[in-house]
């Protein structure tokens, strides 16, 4: 026997005392905090056996948080597998050794039989070689043969060594502050189902690693940590003021929601718009057999949620207590945004829980990207828990992308928008409209718009119907209108039977009816446009056949605009004699119904096709079936 050989003979033996040594005395001075879904932590010890599933570069801090509790590991059988059996037996586990290139059937069935006999094991689903963060299917088999669930686990740390190997292992310093995040086991996979499954572990692995990255990041936790405070001074003032609206909606918004069987998937728009963004999800998530639980912030989606006979309360207000209180009540299954609801403790709190994140209709404009790139460090690492991104244009992926988002979540779909047909106005409507003058349908104004739009509409012989985007303004519309010479009427009373005449001007005060309304008009002026707001939603008029005019702040819709305008359906106008004119040449030169709404139609790739399949990777639509 060679010298170098008894060397490397005397370090193997050392290394099962040297790595105890090593692990005890960082384990000691290691600030740990260990994360999991409600209840108490998964394994035999504490009621059920399952198999433990972790990155291979992220695997040392389990060898101290797990110790012990005689877990079996899958280990390969190179010399560095000899090493690292030395300094798992030394810290309370159990091995058996194999691999994807050596002897891996045989130890997948070594590692099936001990979890039947009711032993814990533990398996990395990328080692030993890699590709990194992608699974070889060996936990899968493991699953399928033994009937056992799997825990995926992560680990991070900081400060933390990270080697520059295939795997980017770490190594916490001693009095590293240590992450350890355990995630919702998996039910075991079933034959057939191999490919599946593998996404769903990865997806897993990937979410709960960037949850144990978010909570070990300095520069994260610093800007959580301020805003957290904030969110909890903010709540204090904010129960003050909810204290003169309805009892029910402080309830809500404190969080009190009725319990709820079954785990919903909890959907959330904070306004009437982006509810409606959300109602293809929502049908979706009905047509598949689940519950579905909706929120929002207003108490005009609050109605909006009513009217369409949907389960659901305000959202909580965005404070730790309120969104735990919010959690442990509905239990979802699954939390759903619409568009770019970043609201900071109500994800943060959904993802230390497991919950699977998912956003829809997602977008981010450049106005407010710039805020946005001011917490980059907490972003960005937050928005890589989620199950996915599905945003509405390349643009808004790239800023996504921008702001640190993993782009491995992010995709580009049509606008769900435009996949929701609100359907057409009822005859009575015009009707009471009158049918002989040409009718402009102003919607979604915004103070400073009114009179711009009033002005035009008149100027061009068209009969105004102004749907201010919030109610609390139908007052001031009412004054600019009659400062014109109009004598506006209400909507409300418009539909009164006791109404009869031919009003010169109407003012919506009432929510839901826009997108039907839209079917009425000969043209339309969608606000937010005239003022630096960005723009609010073209395709429900485009979906009626109308054509529009919009003002040059529109870069929420810029890729459909663009396209409008060339077709000449769409006009962006500046003033009020632009618009007039844009409105009288509708009058004399109107686009064909047909080449209207060609523009709604979805572009890219179907958003309900893609959000099923991140239903389907959460595991919220495979538990469902397993229910009924």
């Amino acid at each position: 026997m060679t010298v170098l050989e008894t060397a490397d003979l005397d370090l193997l033996k050392l290394s099962r005392v040297l790595g105890k040594i090593f692990m005890r005395l960082c384990g000691i001075s290691w600030r740990i905090r260990y994360y999991h879904p409600p209840g108490i932590r998964a394994g035999r010890t504490r009621g059920r056996t399952v198999l433990f599933a972790f990155w291979h570069g992220r695997q040392l801090p389990f060898i101290y948080t797990h110790r012990n509790e005689g877990i079996t590991v899958l280990v390969s059988l190179n010399t560095d597998g000899q090493y690292a059996t030395n300094v798992l037996h030394s810290m309370g586990f159990a091995t058996v050794r194999g691999s994807s290139s050596s002897g891996g059937m045989k130890a997948i069935g070594e590692m099936a039989a001990v979890l039947r006999s009711g032993t814990d094991c533990a398996i990395t689903p990328d080692g030993p070689r890699g590709p990194v963060y992608r699974s070889s299917g060996g936990a899968g088999i493991i699953s399928r043969l033994s009937g056992s669930p799997v825990v995926p686990m992560a680990s991070s740390a900081w400060p933390v060594i990270r080697f520059r190997s295939w795997d980017g292992f770490i190594l916490p310093l001693p009095f590293s502050k240590v992450t350890v995040v355990e995630g919702r086991a998996l039910a075991p996979m079933k034959r057939g189902d191999d490919g599946t499954w593998k996404e769903m572990l990865e997806s897993r692995l990937r979410s709960i690693t960037a949850a144990a990255d978010l909570a070990s990041a300095p520069g994260s936790s610093c800007q959580y940590a301020l805003i957290e405070g904030a969110a909890r001074l903010a709540g204090v003032f904010a129960r003050a003021a909810l204290s003169f609206r309805p009892p029910s909606e402080m309830r809500e918004r404190l969080g009190e929601a009725h319990s709820i069987t079954g785990a919903p998937v909890w959907l959330h728009g904070s306004s009437l718009g982006e509810l409606t963004g959300l109602m293809p999800f929502i049908r979706l998530v009905e047509d598949l057999g689940l519950k579905a639980f909706i929120t929002c912030s207003t108490p005009a989606g609050r109605e909006f949620i009513e009217e369409q006979g949907l389960r659901g309360a305000f959202a909580p207000l965005d404070t730790p207590q309120c969104v735990t209180r919010f959690l442990d009540a509905v239990e979802p299954s699954a939390f759903v945004l619409a568009e770019t609801e970043l609201w900071p403790c109500t994800i943060m709190t959904a993802i230390r829980r497991s919950i699977p994140c998912i956003m829809v209709n997602a977008r981010l404009g450049a106005k407010r990207m710039s805020r946005y790139m001011l917490l980059r460090p907490l972003l960005g690492r937050m928005l890589s828990c989620f199950t996915g991104l599905l945003t509405r244009s390349e643009a808004d992926s790239e800023r996504f992308r921008r702001l640190g988002a993993d782009s491995l979540l992010i995709r580009t779909t049509a606008d769900a928008k435009a996949c929701y047909d609100p359907g057409d106005p009822p005859d009575e409507w015009r009707d009471k409209l009158g049918a002989d003058t040409p009718i402009l349908v102003a919607g979604s104004t915004r103070q400073g718009e009114d009179r711009t739009v009033a002005e035009a509409a008149l100027s061009a012989g068209y009969l105004p119907v102004l749907a201010p985007r919030h109610l609390d303004r139908v007052g001031r519309v009412i004054d600019t209108l009659r400062d014109l010479g109009c004598s506006p009427v209400l909507w409300s009373q418009l539909l009164q039977s006791s109404y009869h005449g031919n009003p010169d001007s109407v003012v919506i005060d009432v929510h839901g009816v826009l997108a039907r309304l839209y079917g009425l008009a000969d043209a339309a002026f969608v606000g937010g446009t005239l003022v630096d707001i960005g723009g609010h939603n073209v395709l429900e008029p485009l979906q009626r056949g109308v054509p529009v005019a919009v003002g040059p702040h529109c870069w929420n819709f810029a890729d459909r605009i663009e396209r409008g305008r060339d077709e000449g359906a769409i006009k962006v106008v500046t003033d009020a004699q632009s618009l007039r004119k844009t409105l009288i040449s509708f009058l004399t030169a109107r686009p064909s119904v047909e080449v209207v709404r060609a523009l709604s139609a979805p572009e890219g790739a179907d958003p309900l096709v893609l959000f099923k399949r991140l239903l389907k990777i959460s595991g919220v639509a495979l538990h469902s079936r397993r229910e009924q």
